[in-house]
């Protein structure tokens, strides 16, 4: 009976991490990398066996820059991302931690330039070119020169490796004590917003 009840809890909780919205960047995703390259207006593709590659920077697409000043929040991340940005192996599926983002600058598509661009010459349908690929735009992006990832005791108790890394602020009433900072010389892109592209059939749509 113990047994099952934990199994239940576990599945409880996974779904619970799973389902809940992040209260920064709501649908946002880690790039795997900090990086310059894919902003707003490329296109990307996931092939049949889950590789990811660029397709193309639609130049017709343009982007503004929204300087959005510094960001706090919760963000939950899987524990393969957390392993793939920051190098730190916990044995839970998710983990929510507590982000800050240093004078964020975020780029941004807006949507009449984007049916216009992908419309016109058929753009759209001259990349999609797989038909057993998916296909995805990105329309914004979250760049900054200094990011702050923050954790909880409870899930530094499923940290396996890299604790090292941390650092730990003592003092009463801190939820999030343990932190690792990531700087860059210049600002490197973080986050970012996708939509799904759909085949183009006498038309484009997204969905």
């Amino acid at each position: 009976m113990k047994k099952l009840l934990l199994t239940l809890y576990l599945i409880t909780t996974i779904s619970y991490a799973q389902s809940t919205p992040n209260s920064l960047l709501k649908n946002f995703k880690a790039f795997e990398t900090p990086r310059t390259n894919c902003r707003p207006g490329t296109v990307y593709r996931i092939s049949e066996d889950g590789i990811k590659y660029i397709v193309q920077d639609v130049k017709q697409i343009k982007s503004d820059a929204s300087k959005d000043g510094t960001l706090i929040g919760q963000m939950t991340f899987s524990r393969e991302e957390l392993l793939t940005i920051l190098n730190l192996n916990f044995s839970s599926d998710y983990v929510t931690t507590e982000v800050e983002i240093k004078d964020a600058i975020r780029d941004y598509t807006e949507q009449a330039n984007v049916d216009l661009a992908l419309y016109e010459n058929d753009i759209a349908e001259d990349i999609m070119l797989d038909e057993k690929s998916k296909y995805y735009l990105i329309r914004e992006t979250v760049a900054t020169k200094e990011i702050i990832f923050r954790f909880s005791r409870s899930s530094i108790q499923q940290l396996n490796a890299g604790k090292s890394n941390l650092k730990e602020k003592s003092g009463d009433g801190i939820d999030f004590p343990f932190e690792i900072k990531k700087k860059f010389k210049d600002s490197k892109r973080i986050f970012y917003l996708e939509e799904k592209m759909k085949q183009p059939s006498g038309g484009f749509l997204f969905f």
